[in-house]
């Protein structure tokens, strides 16, 4: 694979294709390979099209996303813009000083919902189109003693799966 790589960057293309370019890659010459193809990007100014099945290429090395389903391009924007559109949710994990302490939710959590509970940790639910984390977080705060706090960015794998899955639609398209 990084052979074939090479061959195709000797004549400076403007443009290189590539089909699934870290595909029996080992985890050293994966983030090799997608090293140098962001440096190609930056450096050179090549305009990389990639075609994938592995979603950390897609992470790592795509400002544009493109989402082929059934021959319809069914999104075509930023990663970031792609869990907007989609109504991708965050997941704040609260560890609370108290173990037996209930996080209740009210009008001002905007939707957020407490999904579980194990012990001193909070597992929070909340969209990206309703309340901040900071401001989730600073309601807890107001009322709760926490040991630790971490947001989770929801897996684009999910998203993805979720729109090949019929569970959500493209953008004006309802559900």
């Amino acid at each position: 694979m990084r052979a074939e790589l090479a061959a195709a960057v000797l004549p400076a293309p403007g443009i290189l294709f590539l089909d699934e370019p870290t595909i029996g890659l080992d985890i050293e010459a994966k983030a090799a390979v997608r090293g140098f193809l962001r440096h190609l990007n930056a450096a050179d100014r090549t305009t990389i099209i990639l075609t994938t099945h592995d979603l950390e290429d897609i992470t790592e090395l795509c400002g544009r996303l493109i989402i082929i389903d059934h021959g319809l391009i069914v999104y075509d924007g930023t990663i970031d813009d792609l869990h907007t559109a989609y109504g991708s949710t965050r997941m704040l994990v609260v560890d609370l000083a108290d173990p037996a302490t209930v996080l209740t939710t009210g009008p001002d959590w905007a939707g957020a919902q407490v999904v579980r509970a194990q012990g001193h940790r909070r597992w929070v639910r909340f969209a990206r189109d309703g309340i901040s984390a900071a401001q989730l977080v600073a309601l807890i705060l107001a009322d709760h003693q926490v040991l630790d706090l971490s947001i989770v960015e929801p897996d684009i794998e999910d998203v993805i799966r979720r729109i090949y899955r019929g569970e959500t639609r493209p953008p004006g398209q309802g559900r």
